[in-house]
Parts: structure tokens; sequence; C-alpha cells
């Protein structure tokens, strides 16, 4: 379970990270969830590769999980409210 939640962690920083250099690149922000989801399935790839997970669709289904979240926090905390 550590590995995972370690490989999870890094894989959550690695998103942020390449996120963060895409936007201030001016690149179009509706290429960014592309990214997150390349990310995520190079991520899943990683994951089965080293045998993290013990099923595939698993591996692929939490990576993917973990780097479009990231992606859809960091897009919620950077969302003014208007009152």
């Amino acid at each position: 379970m550590t590995l995972e939640l370690i490989f999870g962690v890094v894989q959550a920083l690695v998103t942020a990270i390449l996120a963060s250099f895409t936007k201030n690149k001016k690149v179009p922000k509706k290429y960014i969830p592309y990214q997150n989801i390349a990310v995520g399935l190079l991520a899943g790839i990683l994951a089965n590769y080293f045998n993290l997970y013990n099923d595939v669709v698993m591996a692929m289904f939490v990576c993917l999980s973990i780097s479009t979240g990231v992606g859809g926090i960091y897009d919620a905390t950077q969302t003014k409210i208007k009152k």
C-alpha cells in the first residue's frame, strides 16, 4: 500500500507541475485536460510495468483518476467566486 500511495503523490505532483508550466507558456486551456489524460495513461503503464497493481484496468483507472482529479482541483482553486 505504501508504494501505491507514494506513486500517486508523485504522479499528482508531476501533473500539477506540468499543468502550471503549460499555463505559463500561454498554451490554450482546452489542451490541459488532454495533457492530464496523457500523464494518467503514462503513469498507468508505469504502474503496470512495476507491478504496483494486480490488474491493468485498475492501474489505468487509478492513474487517470489521480491526474484528471489534480487538474480539476487546480482549476477549482483558480475560479473566483462572484458575489
